[in-house]
């Protein structure tokens, strides 16, 4: 079974998409489905949406992932830092392309 929505949740402590495993996932949902994408906290004080170390960009803990999670980013063929901007300077409790959402 399919779900209807995507959920991000965000926290003031850490910018989610420094973490390039938090890029893939935003990536596939965008690509591979219809579903919207809504977005609920916070993000840290000063967190830049573009940057040298996020979107594409981002890090991963597991050195040995890094170039398969760079090569399923490409393959989901979005513009993965145009929509990491988004999410980023998304308001709480809005859907990406700012529809109110109803997870508040």
């Amino acid at each position: 079974q399919q779900c209807s929505s995507f959920l991000v949740v965000r926290n003031t402590t850490r910018n989610l998409y420094t973490r390039l495993w938090c890029v893939t996932e935003l990536a596939l949902v965008k690509a591979y489905t219809a579903n919207a994408v809504h977005v609920i906290g916070k993000m840290p004080p000063f967190a830049p949406a573009y940057g040298s170390d996020i979107g594409l960009n981002a890090t991963c803990s597991a050195a040995e992932d890094v170039a398969l999670l760079q090569q399923t980013i490409r393959a989901a063929e979005v513009d993965v830092d145009d929509l990491v901007a988004q999410a980023i300077r998304a308001r709480s409790g809005t859907a990406l392309g700012g529809k109110t959402c109803v997870c508040q």
